[in-house]
């Protein structure tokens, strides 16, 4: 038999099984625009599928800050940060993390998935314990395995067998709990109250992942975690003690690219040594660099409380699609907005629709979500005004009825 067309014929009925389940992607080129907006087959769409919550990918001081980081030490970083690919760009946005996040030091990624999974598998030791939250990215679950530890899965609504788990662990050399703040999928906020006092109960630690969070929630929009800073409720060293690192992302509300770490100094040095998604990977490029320093630059600075305005924003349109009793999913004031569909063939149907009437909106099948969960994720922009989310309602509506006119 001839071993080429035995695996093409292999890689043809796997994908055939993609398309009987509805579940095969295509690709399809996108053209960002200003203004929340985007070009998609000659049509601009206004892009509510972007993860770009500030709109500060295109704003004008980052794209200047990126173009002038490219005229004065070219476009890539040429090596990885150990050999020489720490530059004064890197170390400015260091700085920048370290200051929003109040902490000590932070490390640099590629990506957010090299961030979580590179500081997962290098904090938490094969003799440890690890508890894994149902709904995480698959980076923090890559994370967990590649870790070698014992591996135990808990849910968020079901705080009492995570504590039951806890218990019977006592024998673990360290017990870790790793949780997104913000569940990119659900825009659900983790009970981190809870989790905080059950990890200082149990002698545990929490390893977060603020990537929605970081630029929405928290002061400054420092996230989730930050919030706990102006929150008597549990003492400012307890969380300190209980949460020694926080992961983010560069690329959502930040605008650019890239992940981070930030905690103790010790951590950082440890992660800098031994954190192979970091010491082996080229470093984040300068530009992307300068971008997201610009960016929490702006943050830090801001005025218009940015945050808070898209979280208002947020809040208006999720009790509108409550009146049209679309079932809503997640926190009342999150910027991510799922609408749960089940049938993945029926959620393509009405993102088909609503890219007819003009808006990109994105169509979320499993294995990104739980089979019988496929959902239109709507991804709100700090630059939407009232009046397109009235216009997005109404496409949202004609969808729904199988219309594709606005």
């Amino acid at each position: 038999m001839n071993t080429a067309s035995s695996l093409q014929n292999e890689l043809t009925k796997k994908l055939q099984l993609l398309d009987d389940a509805g579940l095969r992607r295509s690709q399809k080129i996108v053209t960002p625009l200003q203004n929340g907006r985007c070009l998609v087959n000659g049509r601009e769409l206004y892009d509510f599928s972007s993860n770009d919550y500030l709109g500060f990918s295109q704003h004008p001081e980052v794209i200047a800050a990126a173009i002038d980081a490219i005229q004065e030490y070219g476009v890539g970083s040429r090596a990885s940060m150990l050999v020489s690919g720490w530059s004064p760009v890197h170390q400015l946005l260091k700085e920048r993390i370290c200051e929003l996040e109040q902490t000590e030091s932070a490390l640099l990624f590629s990506s957010g998935y090299a961030a979580c999974q590179g500081a997962i598998s290098t904090i938490v030791d094969a003799d440890d314990i690890v508890f894994c939250e149902r709904s995480n990215h698959a980076c923090l679950v890559d994370g967990c395995r590649l870790s070698n530890a014992k591996f135990r899965v808990y849910r968020n609504h079901r705080l009492e067998t995570l504590e039951r788990e806890l218990k019977k662990s006592a024998s673990f050399p360290h017990r870790w709990i790793v949780t997104e703040t913000v569940f990119g999928m659900d825009a659900t906020i983790a009970p981190m109250d809870e989790l905080i006092e059950l990890a200082e109960k149990y002698d545990a630690y929490l390893i977060c992942d603020e990537a929605h969070a970081s630029g929405i929630y928290g002061p400054q929009g420092a996230g989730i975690i930050s919030e706990f800073y102006d929150d008597i409720s549990i003492p400012l060293e307890v969380v300190d003690r209980r949460v020694p690192l926080r992961i983010g992302t560069l690329s959502k509300a930040f605008g650019s690219q890239g992940g981070f770490v930030a905690g103790s100094s010790e951590i950082i040095e440890l992660l800098w040594n031994r954190a192979k998604t970091a010491m082996f990977s080229t470093a984040l490029s300068i530009p992307a660099c300068a971008a997201a320093a610009k960016a929490i630059q702006l943050l830090l600075g801001d005025k218009e409380k940015l945050p808070w305005s898209l979280r208002c924003k947020a809040a208006v349109f999720r009790s509108h699609l409550d009146e049209d009793k679309f079932g809503v999913f997640g926190e009342s004031n999150n910027p991510i907005i799922p609408i749960i569909i089940e049938d993945p063939e029926l959620v393509i149907k009405m993102a088909e629709n609503l890219e007819q009437a003009g808006f990109l909106v994105a169509a979320i099948r499993p294995p990104t979500v739980p089979r019988g969960t496929s959902r239109l994720r709507i991804s709100l922009n700090a630059n939407f005004s009232m009046d397109d989310l009235k216009l997005l309602r109404i496409a949202m509506n004609n969808a729904r009825d199988g219309k594709a006119t606005q």
